[in-house]
């Protein structure tokens, strides 16, 4: 309840300073991934990040998302998932200044899970984001792909593959 709790009051932060200015260093970005399976192991989860660009380029990331691991034989229990809490930086390669479409921002990431579960993990992340980058616009569809790397700590091997993400940023 309190992981809940925290979530909800990131995301009440980012909207109201978003809605006090117009070109706000704040941002939010909500969104849904899935990996390639590896070793008899996939994922899918949901993605919260609180984005902050103290300058031009560059951003630091709050992250939060909780992954649902699917193993090869499809056995599913309530075990089979992991919140994890981290952050990251990223720094933008093309930004709307210089690139009309939008914006390209690579990103890196370091989470670890809370609790304890079966599925256990720090995760290491790096990514490429796309992301239209408009004044017009308050919310934005991101599209990203990357590559996954994941430690479990017990019994599950290591996880190491690509991955896609789609989302909303505002």
């Amino acid at each position: 309840m309190k992981k809940i709790g925290i979530m909800m009051l990131l995301c009440m932060l980012a909207i109201g300073v978003q809605a006090q200015e117009e070109r706000c260093p704040l941002h939010y970005e909500g969104s849904f991934s899935m990996g390639a399976s590896s070793k008899d192991l996939s994922f899918m989860g949901a993605n919260i990040d609180l984005g902050y660009s103290p300058v031009n380029r560059l951003s630091i990331h709050a992250l939060a998302h909780s992954d649902f691991f699917i193993p090869k034989l499809g056995a599913t229990k309530d075990y089979n998932n992991a919140v994890n809490l981290g952050g990251g930086i990223g720094y933008q390669l093309l930004n709307n200044k210089n690139w009309r479409m939008g914006t390209l921002e690579l990103r890196g990431t370091l989470t670890t899970s809370l609790g304890s579960s079966t599925y256990k993990n720090t995760s290491y992340g790096v990514g490429l984001y796309f992301y239209k980058h408009s004044n017009a616009q308050r919310f934005q569809p991101v599209i990203g792909i990357g590559f996954n790397a994941r430690n479990f700590h017990g019994n599950v091997p290591n996880f190491y593959g690509p991955y896609v993400s789609l989302g909303i940023r505002f």
